[in-house]
């Protein structure tokens, strides 16, 4: 007898999407098809729904231990069953200590503990003066590092130089983990604050944070990547002008990989005029012919992964401020991913196929996690029910689950509603509500 058994549910496979059923016995997808025979201990009507497989995120801030009131790991993974996300990576940055060091990592997971309700990972840091510490992170259990190579915004994570960058990636390379990078080159940063006479709204913010700045870091960490065999990842591109970048550099056999960020699929800089300090974030959005150029750019496969780069504060460090004092980090990951997929639609196969990619089989690939990230008999049983709506809903501040209701989203119309989110058979979200405890678990990349 299974466990579960999904009924009447609409699922992309081979053939396009198709009438299907889910089988679910001990966590896992047993059977999958037209008609799923046999007897069950729960039977669930998807009632026609389409069911994607849960989102893997792997760019999150949680900011616990240290700066809870920023947001912690029950109200975040809280928010992120809410928008489809089963699986996430939480960045080293913003919590107190920053997981730079194996004695950091433990009390982030001593912190963490029963808080998250899926299942998530961590990625440890690259700061001056942690190389000899980045091997015995690998060993105990990160899924991958971190650095910057402008200012992060906070004292307790240094950007990285190109002698450190060059330091970690010798050490990096033999564990077969991957370096994300924040990539923005500070001295062309520098030259264009300098140049600026007002720093006071969203376009004035996109000017000081120019592409080039973007080009210019991407290049580096190519050729650096280069020079050591090491895997890397250019986190948050804004801009198609950097894919091209990183096109090259794959057609070279360099091993890199691109994130974009829904907000950079939604929004521009006019949209962050209009909606203040909750749309601001570094690189800053650009211009409208950016955003459809990114959107082309995912369409026809240039773009590997789509993270959600959730960064939220607390309310002081958004209010009253000018654009450019407000703190940088936009709270989008309860909405992001159904709002990018409301953009783009999920009747064509193609389409759909290309999003699931993005947001859960190639992260699952790339970051080694064999049972995420696909809705496939073997694979653990995560996936979310969604539908259309008849007409679509204002998004509400009042609705969101994270610490905080700030968003860069509130107010935004959206089409589609997650019915339910289910982390390896059982359900963590329904109808907005979470009906049971946290049941996340640490899970680490899993081919080192």
């Amino acid at each position: 007898m299974l466990d579960t058994i999904i009924r009447d549910i609409r699922l992309l496979g081979a053939d396009g999407i198709q009438a299907a059923e889910l089988g679910i016995d001990g966590g896992v997808i047993v059977d999958r098809g037209a008609e799923v025979a046999g007897a069950c201990r729960q039977e669930i009507a998807g009632g026609g729904a389409y069911c994607l497989p849960g989102a893997v995120d792997l760019h999150v801030h949680f900011n616990e231990p240290g700066r809870m009131q920023w947001e912690g790991f029950a109200t975040g993974s809280a928010a992120a069953a809410a928008g489809g996300v089963t699986y996430l990576a939480e960045m080293p940055l913003n919590s107190i200590p920053s997981t730079v060091s194996v004695a950091a990592l433990e009390t982030k997971l001593a912190a963490i503990a029963g808080k998250s309700y899926v299942d998530f990972g961590l990625w440890g840091g690259v700061v001056p003066g942690n190389a000899e510490d980045l091997a015995p992170l690998a060993a105990a259990g990160v899924m991958g590092f971190k650095a910057f190579m402008s200012p992060s915004g906070t004292d307790d994570f240094l950007n990285a130089d190109t002698a450190t960058l060059r330091m970690a990636m010798q050490r990096i390379a033999p564990t077969g983990l991957r370096l994300a990078l924040h990539a923005e080159d500070p001295a062309v940063l520098a030259r264009a604050a300098a140049s600026r006479s007002t720093q006071l709204s969203a376009f004035d913010w996109e000017a000081a944070r120019p592409v080039e700045a973007e080009l210019s870091a991407v290049k580096i960490a190519i050729d650096l990547s280069a020079e050591t065999a090491c895997p890397i990842s250019i986190v948050h591109v804004s801009s198609a002008e950097v894919l091209a970048v990183i096109d090259a550099a794959k057609a070279g056999g360099v091993d890199i990989l691109c994130e974009t960020c829904p907000h950079y699929l939604l929004l521009s800089t006019q949209d962050a005029d209009a909606i203040g300090a909750n749309a601001k974030c570094a690189p800053p959005l650009r211009a409208a012919a950016s955003v459809t150029a990114l959107r082309e750019a995912l369409l026809a496969g240039r773009i590997d992964t789509l993270g959600s780069d959730h960064s939220p504060s607390s309310p002081e460090l958004k209010a009253d401020l000018s654009f450019y004092d407000a703190w940088g980090g936009i709270a989008g990951l309860q909405h992001g991913w159904p709002l990018v997929l409301d953009h783009f639609g999920l009747e064509d196969a193609a389409t759909l196929e290309r999003l699931q990619k993005v947001s859960a089989e190639n992260p699952a690939t790339h970051i080694h996690l064999p049972r995420k990230g696909r809705l496939q008999v073997g694979m653990d049983a995560d996936f979310c029910l969604m539908q259309k709506l008849p007409q679509p809903a204002k998004i509400r501040a009042d609705a969101l689950l994270t610490r905080h209701p700030l968003s860069a989203y509130t107010g935004r119309s959206l089409g589609l509603e997650v019915l339910s989110t289910w982390l390896r058979g059982q359900c963590v979200l329904a109808n907005g509500r979470l009906p049971g405890p946290p049941r996340g678990r640490f899970i680490a990349a899993q081919n080192k």
